[in-house]
């Protein structure tokens, strides 16, 4: 019942091999197919190099960055005034986001800065929590609840922390982008 569909089968490799060694245009359309080849990789120019633009977004996140951790691994006193800095600084990275422009090449990393962004307003939130609880200047005002302020403090810190590893990852990113198209002129 199915023997004309094997038979059909095995014809089928036989005839293409004799049409291949007969000449019927095989050896023109690779010919033709090499050249064409040829010139679209020479004729393939390396793209132009990141822009100032691109390189303004990039010094932006890099700038947010460094003064983030340098906030981070100041002073370890923690007061009224350093907590109220530091939310508000937290509070910024959407921002100096926004000021920096479009982020053009750098768009793959975008999402982790955002995202980071992100984290820093959740800490900001704590922090601002923590200091509604009544600590001022390390000694508890009547009514402040110790554990309360801890945990909101502890929260924020340790969103920080993520969020500079989250910034550290779209850096690495960044700086594999620039390897790739260049630094810019």
């Amino acid at each position: 019942m199915h023997g004309h569909r094997t038979q059909m089968a095995r014809a089928f490799p036989v005839l293409c091999a004799a049409l291949a060694l007969a000449g019927c245009g095989g050896v023109a359309i690779g010919s033709q197919s090499t050249a064409a080849t040829k010139q679209a990789t020479t004729t393939r120019s390396t793209p132009p190099p990141i822009t100032p633009a691109e390189q303004r977004w990039l010094k932006a996140v890099r700038h947010y960055d460094r003064r983030l951790v340098a906030t981070m691994s100041g002073t370890t006193i923690v007061t009224s005034e350093s907590l109220a800095r530091s939310r508000d600084f937290d509070d910024s990275c959407k921002a100096a986001l926004r000021r920096a422009g479009s982020p053009g090449r750098y768009r793959p990393a975008q999402p982790m800065v955002h995202r980071a962004c992100a984290m820093l307003h959740q800490a900001a939130l704590q922090l601002r929590h923590a200091l509604a609880t009544g600590m001022i200047s390390g000694s508890i005002i009547e009514g402040a609840d110790f554990a309360d302020f801890n945990q909101a403090t502890n929260g924020a810190f340790n969103k920080e922390s993520r969020a500079t590893n989250v910034l550290a990852h779209a850096l690495a990113k960044a700086d594999r982008i620039t390897e790739r198209f260049g630094p810019a002129t």
